[in-house]
């Protein structure tokens, strides 16, 4: 996941300077997304993979809405990107870069020692 927050940072550091590489940045950050939280589920849902968790359970489940709705936005970012809806797609960026930075370190502070 901090390889897919490295895209979506990059995506926007050179969204003016160059398109192409805007959408190479922001794909691969989509797609190490989606492997990654892919594989989490897995491992815990199927292998069994405990991840302890410092905080209560209502912190966990808090955090675990907060990024699937921030997940749902980073598709309706794609969504717009593709379709080159660019209104959109500049509104939407206000609330998903911070949100997903939020939501990777409120994860990293939740469950891990």
């Amino acid at each position: 996941m901090g390889f897919s927050l490295l895209g979506f940072w990059a995506a926007y550091a050179v969204r003016r300077a160059n398109n192409r590489l805007h959408r190479a940045f922001a794909l691969s950050g989509v797609i190490l997304n989606i492997l990654s939280s892919v594989y989490l589920v897995y491992a815990v849902r199927v292998l069994g993979i405990e991840m302890p968790a410092r905080f209560a359970e209502v912190v966990v489940v808090v955090h675990r809405i907060f990024s699937a709705a921030i997940a749902l936005l980073m598709f309706a970012m794609l969504y717009s990107g593709i379709k080159r809806q660019r209104q959109l797609h500049i509104r939407l960026h206000y609330y998903f870069l911070p949100g997903y930075t939020l939501s990777y370190i409120s994860g990293l502070v939740i469950f891990f020692p």
